[in-house]
C-alpha cells in the first residue's frame, strides 16, 4: 500500500516486492505515478525496528516480545531461517534478526481512508516525476503548484489548479496532469527531467546522440522560467512535433523537442526512493515539508537516457525466492549449536539466571563470530552464480536424500514418496518423486537496477539496495510468503550421464553472434549445457500438460529448476530435477495438483506430456529451428509447444528444446514415447 499522505492506493504485495516493483520502483495510481520508499520508510519495518528498541529497554526476551506485538499488529514474522542466513551473508546484513511479512491493511471504500487506525503500518511514497503541467502546457514542480494552491492544503491531492473566473465570476479547479518524462542510468539511479536547463543548453547547442550531456551543471534559461511546450505539427509523431519555449519576459528562448529521445545526460546521482519522508500520522498538511531528500551519489560517470515511466526498462528486480526447509535439514554444526544455546539463553532469562544467561550470550557471540568469519571467507570464494547453486543445492539435497519421517517434522513442508508409482518403463529415469502436500515459497528482494537487467554482464553495474542504511544497520527485512502444493522430480543422474545428447545443435547455438545484452544469459546457458534444456523443457511440458489434466492456466503454476554446474562422478554434487508447484490463491490450489501423483494419474501425466511435445502447430518451422526466443536461446521451442506464462517461468522462458527429450532418434525418453 502506498500512502501519499492524504490519499491512498491498495498496491497487491505480491506485486509491491516483484521483479516489477519493490523500493525505487515507480507505480501508477489514481493520483499520479509515484515511486516507493526504501524500507526505513515502510511503517510495518519501523513497528519491529522499534520493538527491538522496547524489548531491550524492558529486559524481556526479545523474539518472544517481538513476535506478541507484530501479531497484534497482523504482521508475522517468518520461520525461514535459512533465507535470513543467506540474506546476512549475501548482503552483508550482520546484525538482520527478523523477515517481516507485508501485513493486510484495508482501505474505507467510501473516503479511502486506512481502516483499524492502522496508517502507521502503511508504505510511504512521493511522486515521480515531480513535475505537473496545466492545460495550457504551463510546466511546474509539485513544490511550486503547492505553493500558488490558494484553497486549504489538505485539499491539494491529487495536484490541483485554478483557472481564471469565466464570465459569471466562478473560478474552475482542475487537476494537473503529470509529467511522464525522466531520466535512468544502469546503476539505479532517476531523475526528473530538467526541462529549464535542457531549454538554456539546447538553445545554443547543436543536439549529437553520441555527446554526453552535462545537464544539471546547466543554468536554467532565466532567473525565473515559465516553460511550456507546444504542438508545431499535429500529424507529427512522438517529440518531433513539439517545441519547448519560455515565455518569461527577457527569455522567450524556444528550441525543437525532435530527437529527444536521443538524448545523453551524465548521471548526478539522484536517489528520491531515499528521502526520508515521515511517519504517517501528520496525515494532513504539508506533505512536503516534512521530505529530506538525501544527498548524491557518485555515479562513476555513468549516462543517464531519456525514459517514460511507462517503459519496460525503468525498473530491474533481482529477487531470491526460497523453499521453506526445516532446520535440522540444513543447519551446519554452528547453526545447531547456536539454535541450542538461544533456548537454554531464554530459559535462564524466565528462571532469572541472569548470570547464567550472560554467560551462555558470550558463547552465542563466540559461535556466530567463528560462522560469520567463515562465510566471509566463502563469499570471497563464491560469485552470485555460485551462490544461488549452493543455496538451491540445500533444498534438493534434503528432498532427494531424507525420507518422509525425516522431511515432515513441520507443518510448512508435508512430502510424500510416490516413486514406486511409476510403471516399469518410466522408473528408471526418475531416482525419487515427491507429492508436496504443504509447501511455502518466500521471496525477498536483493537489489535493483535501472536501463539493464542485473544479470545482463554489464560491466560498472552497480545495483542499488532497497535500503538506505549502512547493512549492518539493518534488522529487519520484508519478504512475501507464499503456500500451496506441488510435485518434485529427481531426474536419475546414471540415466543423464549416459545420455547421448546431440551437443553440436547447442554449440552451434552458442557460438551466434549476439549483442552485448546477451551476455550474461549466454554464458548461464554455457556454463549449465543441455542438462539445463532437458531438465528446463521438460517442466514446461509438464506445466502445460497439467494446464489439460487439471482445467487450469500455467499462470497458476510456478518451477523451479535444480540442475547443477559440476559435472563430475561426485553424485552428491550433482542436481537433476525440477519443482511444479502452486502458488497461495492460484486456481486451482487445492489439491489439483498433488491429485496427479497417484498411481494411475502420474504416468499418464509424463507419457501425455512428452507426447504432446511431438508436435508443434509450428512445425516444420519450429522443430528444425536453430535459435529462437529471447537471445536465439531456444531451439525447437515456440509458444505453440513449450513457452509458458512469464510468470510461471524462472527463467525468462529460454533454455528450451523439444528435440533433446522427444527426438524419435536421440530424444532422452525416446523409449517411452
Amino acid at each position: 500500500m502506498a500512502v501519499n499522505n492524504q490519499a491512498n492506493e491498495d498496491i497487491s504485495k505480491y506485486k509491491l516486492l516483484s521483479s516489477y516493483g519493490g523500493p525505487g520502483s515507480v507505480f501508477h495510481t489514481t493520483y499520479g505515478s509515484v515511486i516507493i520508499s526504501c524500507i526505513e520508510e515502510w511503517g510495518f519495518i519501523c513497528l519491529i525496528n522499534e520493538c527491538i528498541d522496547k524489548a531491550q529497554e524492558l529486559s524481556v526476551p526479545e523474539e518472544e516480545y517481538v513476535k506478541a506485538e507484530a501479531a497484534r499488529a497482523n504482521i508475522f514474522l517468518s520461520n525461514d531461517k535459512r533465507l535470513l542466513e543467506e540474506l546476512r551473508v549475501r548482503k552483508g546484513l550482520v546484525n538482520l534478526k527478523y523477515l517481516a511479512t507485508i501485513p493486510d491493511i484495508e482501505l474505507n471504500e467510501v473516503y479511502n481512508t486506512i481502516s483499524n487506525g492502522l496508517t502507521f503500518l502503511a508504505i510511504n511514497s512521493t511522486y515521480m516525476p515531480k513535475v505537473f503541467f496545466n492545460k495550457n502546457k504551463l510546466y511546474r514542480s509539485y513544490n511550486e503548484w503547492y505553493r500558488i494552491w490558494e484553497n486549504d492544503k489538505s485539499g491539494f491531492h491529487p495536484p490541483k489548479y485554478k483557472s481564471s473566473r469565466d464570465k459569471d465570476g466562478q473560478v474552475s479547479v482542475h487537476n494537473l496532469i503529470q509529467d511522464n518524462i525522466v531520466l535512468i542510468c544502469q546503476n539505479g539511479h532517476i531523475s526528473d527531467f530538467p526541462w529549464s536547463k535542457y531549454l538554456n543548453w539546447r538553445s545554443s547547442h547543436p543536439l549529437d546522440s553520441n555527446e554526453v550531456v552535462d545537464l544539471f551543471s546547466q543554468q536554467d534559461c532565466c532567473p525565473n522560467p515559465k516553460i511550456y511546450i507546444s504542438e508545431q505539427y499535429a500529424n507529427a509523431s512522438g517529440f518531433d512535433g513539439k517545441w519547448l519555449k519560455c515565455t518569461n519576459p527577457g527569455c522567450n528562448k524556444s528550441v525543437s523537442l525532435k530527437g529527444l529521445m536521443s538524448l545523453k545526460v551524465l548521471c548526478p546521482g539522484h536517489k528520491p526512493w531515499e528521502a526520508t519522508v515521515g511517519k504517517h500520522n501528520n496525515y494532513f498538511g504539508d506533505n512536503n515539508a516534512r521530505i529530506q531528500l538525501p544527498p548524491h551519489e557518485f555515479c562513476k560517470g555513468q549516462t543517464m537516457i531519456v525514459a517514460l515511466t511507462t517503459g519496460n526498462n525503468l525498473y530491474y528486480s533481482r529477487i531470491l525466492s526460497s523453499i521453506y526447509i526445516p532446520q535440522s535439514l540444513f543447519l551446519d554444526d554452528h547453526l545447531l549449536e547456536i539454535s541450542r544455546l538461544e533456548k537454554e539463553k531464554q530459559q535462564a532469562i524466565k528462571d532469572e539466571e541472569f548470570s547464567m544467561a550472560a554467560k551462555l550470550n558470550e558463547k552465542i557471540k563466540e559461535l556466530k563470530q567463528e560462522r560469520e568469519n567463515t562465510q566471509q571467507n566463502d563469499v570471497t570464494i563464491l560469485n552470485e552464480s555460485d551462490r544461488d547453486n549452493d543455496y538451491k543445492f540445500q533444498e534438493y539435497n534434503a528432498l532427494i536424500n531424507k525420507n518422509e519421517i525425516e522431511i515432515n517434522i513441520d507443518d510448512d513442508l508435508i512430502v510424500k514418496d510416490v516413486t514406486s508409482n511409476l510403471e516399469q518403463a518410466i522408473r528408471p529415469y526418475f531416482t525419487k518423486i515427491l507429492r508436496i502436500d504443504n509447501l511455502k515459497i518466500s521471496s525477498i528482494q536483493l537489489d535493483f537496477s535501472r536501463k539493464v537487467p542485473i544479470d545482463s554482464d554489464t560491466q560498472n553495474l552497480v545495483p542499488k539496495n532497497i535500503f538506505r542504511s549502512a547493512p549492518e544497520l539493518v534488522r529487519t527485512y520484508p519478504v512475501i510468503e507464499n503456500f500451496g502444493e506441488g510435485i518434485f522430480f529427481a531426474f536419475n543422474n546414471e540415466m543423464i550421464s549416459n545420455f547421448k545428447n546431440q551437443q553440436s545443435r547447442y554449440n552451434s547455438m552458442f557460438h551466434k553472434k549476439r549483442d552485448r545484452f546477451a551476455h550474461g544469459a549466454l554464458n548461464f546457458a554455457i556454463e549449465n549445457g543441455w542438462r539445463l534444456y532437458l531438465l528446463h523443457t521438460f517442466s514446461h511440458l509438464i506445466m502445460r500438460e497439467l494446464e489439460f489434466k487439471c482445467g487450469y492456466p500455467t499462470a497458476s503454476l510456478c518451477e523451479r529448476i535444480y540442475v547443477s554446474k559440476d559435472l563430475s562422478n561426485n553424485d552428491h554434487m550433482k542436481m537433476n530435477g525440477c519443482l511444479i508447484y502452486t502458488a497461495e490463491g492460484a486456481e486451482g490450489s487445492m489439491g489439483g495438483v498433488i491429485a496427479q501423483t497417484s498411481t494411475g494419474n502420474i504416468n499418464t501425466l509424463i507419457k501425455s506430456a512428452l507426447k504432446r511435445a511431438t508436435i508443434c502447430n509450428s512445425d516444420p518451422l519450429c522443430w528444425n529451428s536453430t535459435g529462437q526466443g529471447l537471445f536465439d536461446l531456444n531451439l525447437a521451442a515456440c509458444f505453440s509447444c513449450a513457452l509458458v506464462s512469464e510468470t510461471s517461468c524462472e527463467l525468462r522462458n529460454i533454455y528450451l528444446d523439444r528435440l533433446i527429450l522427444v527426438d524419435p532418434d536421440y530424444g532422452f525418453f525416446k523409449g517411452i514415447i
